[in-house]
């Protein structure tokens, strides 16, 4: 894998040392985990806390998109290699001091593959307080993700 031991930051560097809650939902999820996906974004932005994810699949990019009409600070973690130029919808939460992007690994992997995404969320697991599944099924790559006994975790859903 093309990882790398250091670590590319894009944003204000002060978010990475806060606690963070991580945010993971798969391409497939319930109805009934949009709802509550929506709700636990509304209470993030009200309890202002820092919220990482990938904000890759469909609904984590809805959560997102609710997190930012919040002030809390707000995490993306790349699962590829850091931008070279930062997308022009990123660049006002950038300069605003709230939205860090981060990549693990090395320039050139920019195409986001399977493996780099199930790296990329065990990355936000392993830097993460809290984590929060909008919904887990069976056999999916959320479920094989390790979460650290002192971790607390919640499902939204569950198939």
């Amino acid at each position: 894998m093309p990882m790398t031991n250091k670590l590319s930051f894009r944003g204000n560097r002060e978010i990475w040392s806060l606690p963070k809650t991580a945010y993971l939902s798969s391409d497939r999820f319930s109805a009934g985990s949009v709802l509550k996906s929506y709700d636990w974004a509304a209470e993030m932005k009200k309890q202002e806390r820092c919220v990482i994810s990938g904000f890759h699949s469909k609904l984590e990019k809805d959560v997102f998109d609710l997190l930012l009409l919040g002030k809390q600070p707000i995490i993306m973690a790349l699962a590829r290699s850091m931008y070279e130029k930062t997308p022009p919808n990123l660049k006002p939460h950038i300069d605003a001091g709230r939205l860090l992007v981060v990549s693990q690994f090395e320039p050139g992997s920019n195409r986001v593959t399977r493996d780099l995404a199930y790296l990329r969320n065990q990355f936000v697991i392993d830097n993460s307080i809290e984590v929060v599944y909008a919904h887990i099924y069976e056999g999916g790559m959320l479920e094989q993700l390790k979460v650290r006994d002192e971790v607390l975790v919640r499902v939204l859903d569950r198939e």
